[in-house]
Formats: C-alpha cells, structure tokens, sequence
C-alpha cells in the first residue's frame, strides 16, 4: 500500500479526532526504532501511543491502545521529550499537497503564560523527517542540513523553519493533450501528474483507467475531462474536513492489501473491495505485512521466537520488581513499629486492660493498634518482633532488586542484540537467555564451537578500532584484545557495541580517530537511528565486567563524552 497526501490528510482528521485534547505523558524511542508520544487524559478512551515511522518504506504513522514502552534517547529525541511532556494537542492537521503532519501542543503555566511547540512530521519516501518548533523556530530535527547539503531548503536548530517545496506543473495544457496519444497508461498516468502535480498518482491512474474505456473525439476532449475530475477532487480538499467518509480498500489473493484510498480507484475494479471507517488500521496493516516480509525466512522466525521469549521474560522481571518496591515501601514504616514498642513500654501503666488503641501523649501522631487478648508487654514484643523481621528483610530485598534490575538491563541487551544478529550469533543469545533464566541451554545448541573474530577497521593514522557485534564479542573486545590505556567507547546509557581504539605507539589518538570510533559506537546502538548519540569514552583500566551479570555488561568510570553521528 503507498500513501499520498490526501491519505495522510485523512490521517490527520482521524488522528484529530482521537487524539485532541489529550496530554503528553512520555516521549521517546520504542524497542523498534519508531519515535512514540503517550497520550494519558484522552476522554472516552484509555491512554494511546502515537508510533512515527518517518524513515520507513512507507513512512507511516499508526495509532496503539496499548502503552508502549518508551526510552529517551540521546540527542534530538531527549529535547522532543522534554519540550513535549505535559503539554495537549490542540490540532492536528495536514499540509496541502505534501506528505506533511504538523501537531499542535500547547500548555499554560500557572502565571497565564501559554507556550506552543508544533512537531512537524514529514512522511516523505527516502526524504522523512521530525522537526520541532517554537514561534516557527525549529529546536529539534530528527535531520539536519544546510543550503550546502540541499539548496532548495534548509532544516538547522535557531534558523526558522522551511517546508519542503511542494511540485511545480511541467505541462501546459496543449502539451498535456500531446502526451496523451501515448498508448501507455503509465506514460498518461505520468503527463496528468505532470500538468496537476497536486493530484496524487493513484487517483491520476485511476482517472485516466476511466478514460480508457470511453470514446473520445479528440485527445482534447479526453484532456479537458480528466482536467475537469482532478481539479473537482483536488477542490473538494479545500479547507478541513468535517465529515469523515468511508475508505476503500484493495485486496488481492489471501486477502493482502494491495492499496486503499478515500475514492474508489478504477484500476483495481478486479480486486475483492471493502469499505471501512477508518484509514489509521490500514496504515498498522501495511506495517506489519513489511515486518512479516522481513520476517519469511527460517532466521527471521528464530529472532520472532527469541524476541518473544526475551519479552516475555523482561514483562516478568517488570512485575517482580514492582513487588519487591511494594515490600520496600511496606517495610518503610519499620521505624513505626520501634516506636510503637517503646511507647507502650514506656507508658504501660497507662493503658487500661483490654484496650485496642493507645496514642502517647509523647507523640499524638502515632495510634498504636492493641490486641485486647494481650497484656501491654505482650503487645509491645509483637511490635519488637515485626520490627526486627521488617530490617532483617531489608537487605534481602534491596539485594532482590539490585538482581532484578540487572537481569532487566541484561534483557534489554539481549533484546538488542537480537534485533541485529546473524544466524550464529542467534544461537549465543539462545545459550545467553537459557543462562540467564537459570537453564542449562541443550548441548547440541551450544554455540562454543563457532568462532568469529570482532570487526576491526585500520585508521590512515596506523589507529585500529575494533567493534563488538554480539556480548561475547563485546567482553572478546573489551576483556582480551584492549589494553590497559586503550579507549574504550559505549553509547551513554542504551545497549550498544564495545569499540577500543587502539594506539599501535600507545600515543595520544587524533580527533579524526576519536570521532571515527564515537561514529562507530553510535552506529551499533540502539539509538542508531538518531542523528547524534552521545558516546561515553574512558581508558579500559576503569571498565570491569559486572558481577555475575551477563556477557558485555561493565561498569565504567572517569569517562568522558563525545558525539557520535551513526552512518547509514
């Protein structure tokens, strides 16, 4: 299914509609790449994350009831974030022509000051883009170039924003009547798009599909009708809509979709045809039948299986860490419990038997519960005997969720990892995750026999830089080919490869190395959609393996920081 912008208009009207009024809980990156916006606030429904794909084949935006997990990562996404969170939609609308949305949020502080962002969207093949402003400012952009890189228009934080320049006819209309001798739909399909560039490519052919199955005295004549149909329907998408029609959609055999659009398109007459309300699921569709395409062969099925397994794992580790802060916070009221012992020993001939309350005039903010069956002694050993059971159980707990956490980050690697790996790397992950859970992976998976060396790139300098793939090639990098006063770089804060540069002299590294290695540490990260990554780097004395954590897990210091730009 290709999109186009009278599609990505009736986007913004169902997006408007389901989304206005709603406020920003959260921004940032989901496990697959796509940029999200949670929405809490939103009336008559649960909360709802908006998933952009501005860099997909197509770029798409979809709508998920679900709440997504999302992480801020490094760079222009972290400002999104922080400019957006608590703020509400006010509107979402579609620019004329292009591919463009352009989100509205505003918010007031408690002095009647209002501020406003727009977060441009522009889902335009090979050229996407997120770009947010202030007073037509922009502040952050998923890319950036200058005249230099793009003489029609430049996109540059402080510099005020330009749209992209929507197409320009390239035909009049006697040459548009000359092109359409031509006996190919797609060269006429062409010429209608060339004299109204506005008129997207899938109504232009269905347009001239029409035309080819009436008579006509005179090429002229065909080219004054399809004139008058393209600029009928280009006229009806003036202003907002108010009414949202049905959506016609295509599909070919076992039911794939094939295209969809708000008009009824001649060219797949031939095809089964339904009629639906809406286009935002047409959009999740067409998304999950290209991951499922990536996802055919026997490989792609393994990762799903592995993912699934790492998801499911990660969802638990979740919910054990949320009891573990359930008992924490219970056992927070222990200094209660010592207090209350020794207020009824202190004050036990003041208590009447038979009593189920006492507050000490000592501290009328403490009620202490009685059991009227025991004496005040007795009363206060069972206060005493909580009490040492709360801080007997503290560091317990406080270990447990240390553990936890650990074993939640080392998923949140694995799951990485397996979003890049190749076949055999596939099968460490499988040992890595059957290691974790306390299992002994089966001895004819045991990848131990495969050998694969890091990758490793010679500098113009005699530099080498080595990058870890996988976390046995990332403590491989690390534990055995780095040495002592080696730079060891990681992107801040997100799984990622291990990359040294290494020194053959031991000499000081030249800039062009060190942004060279950040290059390399940003482009094998999570956050490798990114424009910019902020890399930690430190000499390799100060990284040491984690305690009993998974390969590739370290702790680091003294490091310092470096902006890395992941290459394509």
């Amino acid at each position: 299914m290709s999109t186009d912008w009278i599609l990505v208009r009736r986007a913004a009207a169902e997006l408007d509609r389901a989304l206005k009024g709603g406020r920003v809980s959260d921004a940032g990156l989901l496990d697959d790449g796509r940029i999200a916006i949670r929405f809490g606030g939103l009336r008559g429904r649960g909360p709802a994350t908006l998933a952009i794909d501005a860099f997909g084949t197509p770029p798409l935006v979809t709508l998920e009831d679900a709440e997504a997990a999302v992480a801020v990562d490094p760079g222009w996404l972290r400002t999104v974030s922080t400019s957006l969170r608590g703020t509400r939609l006010g509107a979402v609308r579609a620019r004329r022509g292009d591919r463009v949305l352009v989100l509205t949020f505003g918010t007031s502080s408690r002095f009647g000051v209002e501020s406003e962002f727009r977060l441009v969207l522009e889902l335009v093949p090979r050229y996407g883009n997120v770009v947010l402003l202030r007073d037509r400012i922009v502040v952050a952009a998923a890319k950036q170039f200058s005249p230099a890189d793009n003489p029609t228009r430049a996109v540059q934080i402080g510099m005020p924003y330009e749209p992209p320049p929507l197409p320009q006819p390239t035909l009049d209309f006697p040459a548009f009547t000359r092109a359409l001798e031509a006996a190919d739909r797609r060269a006429r399909t062409r010429a209608l798009g060339a004299f109204l560039p506005e008129l997207p490519r899938l109504i232009a052919e269905s347009f001239v599909a029409q035309s080819e199955a009436m008579p006509w005295p005179s090429e002229a004549r065909r080219a004054a009708w399809l004139e008058e149909r393209g600029r009928a329907i280009l006229s009806a998408t003036d202003g907002e809509p108010d009414a949202l029609g049905d959506v016609y959609a295509y599909r070919g055999a076992g039911g794939t979709l094939e295209a969809a659009h708000v008009v009824a398109l001649a060219q797949y007459a031939s095809l089964a045809r339904e009629r639906l309300p809406r286009v935002l699921p047409l959009f999740a569709e067409t998304r999950a039948a290209t991951l499922r395409e990536r996802r055919g062969d026997a490989t792609e099925r393994r990762r799903a299986a592995l993912l699934s397994r790492i998801a499911k794992r990660a969802r638990a580790t979740a919910a054990e860490i949320a009891a573990v802060g359930a008992r924490l916070a219970d056992i927070g009221e222990r200094d209660r419990l010592r207090e209350s012992g020794d207020a009824l020993f202190t004050h036990a001939h003041q208590i009447p038997p038979g009593a189920t309350t006492y507050v000490p005039p000592t501290n009328p903010g403490l009620t202490i519960e009685l059991n009227p069956d025991l004496d005040v002694k007795e009363n206060a050993q069972r206060y005493y005997a909580r009490y040492r059971k709360a801080a007997d159980a503290l560091p317990h707990l406080e270990r447990r969720r240390a553990a936890l956490r650990a074993r939640g980050d080392a998923l949140d690697v694995l799951a990485f990892e397996a979003e890049r790996a190749d076949p055999g790397t596939l099968l460490e992950l499988e040992a890595d995750l059957d290691e974790l859970e306390g299992r002994p992976p089966p001895a004819a998976a045991t990848p131990a026999a495969r050998k694969r060396v890091p990758l490793r790139l010679d500098r113009p300098s005699g530099a080498r830089i080595y990058v870890g793939r996988s976390p046995r090639e990332n403590a491989e990098v690390t534990f055995r080919i780095a040495r002592p006063d080696d730079l060891w770089f990681h992107a801040r804060g997100i799984p990622g490869s291990h990359v040294v540069l290494q020194q053959p002299d031991g000499g000081e590294p030249d800039d062009a190395d060190l942004d060279a290695a950040a290059d390399l540490a940003a482009t094998h990260s999570k956050a490798r959609n990114a424009p910019r990554v902020d890399v930690d780097y430190t000499e390799r004395k100060y990284v040491r393996k984690q305690r009993d954590a998974a390969p590739g897990l370290v702790w680091y210091v003294n490091a310092r920081t470096r902006v890395g730009r992941p290459q394509a």
